[in-house]
């Protein structure tokens, strides 16, 4: 095991990783020790959520079934898993990794943060790991760059091939039962003003439970379009 130090535009970040001499699944020739890594993405959501509050940094997420993994960052990574944790956030999104969370549900994926970091090295720093592991589920190979992105006809068929398993569809329909109707359900979407990120919740509730504040803050914030944690703005999704 080495520890290391580096430093990235004035920023010292520590890497600590393993290297292993097999070859893992596929591409990956490194195994990588997570900065911390939680072994069930269901039974440990409340504390992955409580744990990455006000984090910034590169994580993965590891299928047990079949070994695959993906490598994302942010800024934010409690809001970044909230949205991941968002049954109808998932249900909206044609990314692979979105597909296979609903395929083979939570219990089966494990998640590592591979690496805290300044939030303005974040991109940097996933490039990093996804030139290092080559995750399968990454079908973009530079980080961050997802917009204007044009799939191929290969990378289409692989996200309709990932289709909602029967218990997720159940899990779907008890949450939107057990915690809104369609009177009380107001859209709404944040936006990080200085990395232009936004995040679709699917009510203000939802928002405030992901950034760790009261609803009528953001209530307020919503009413006079005004930013909130000098960070963020709110408006309904149009």
């Amino acid at each position: 095991m080495m520890n290391n130090l580096k430093i990235f535009r004035g920023v010292w970040v520590k890497q600590i990783y393993a290297f292993s001499t097999s070859l893992k699944k596929d591409n990956n020739s490194i195994n990588i020790k997570p900065i911390v890594k939680y072994d069930n993405a269901c039974e440990d959501k409340s504390k992955i959520l409580k744990e990455n509050k006000n984090k910034s940094g590169v994580y993965r997420w590891i299928n047990k079934l079949n070994g695959k993994t993906y490598v994302g960052s942010s800024t934010n990574l409690r809001v970044r898993l909230y949205k991941y944790y968002s049954i109808g956030s998932l249900g909206n999104n044609l990314r692979v990794i979105d597909r296979a969370l609903f395929k083979y549900g939570f219990n089966s994926f494990s998640f590592e943060i591979l690496e805290y970091c300044d939030k303005n090295i974040v991109l940097e720093r996933e490039q990093y790991y996804l030139g290092l592991l080559g995750p399968d589920y990454n079908l973009v190979e530079l980080a961050g760059n997802t917009l204007g992105y044009k799939h191929s006809e290969e990378s289409l068929e692989k996200m309709r091939n990932f289709v909602m398993s029967d218990d997720l569809r159940a899990k779907k329909a008890v949450n939107v039962v057990k915690y809104a109707t369609a009177a009380n359900m107001v859209p709404v979407v944040v936006e990080d003003i200085h990395t232009k990120e936004k995040t679709e919740y699917n009510s203000v509730r939802e928002a405030a439970l992901a950034l760790g504040i009261h609803n009528t803050t953001l209530s307020y914030a919503l009413r006079n379009n005004s930013i909130f944690k000098k960070t963020y703005t709110i408006k309904r999704k149009e």
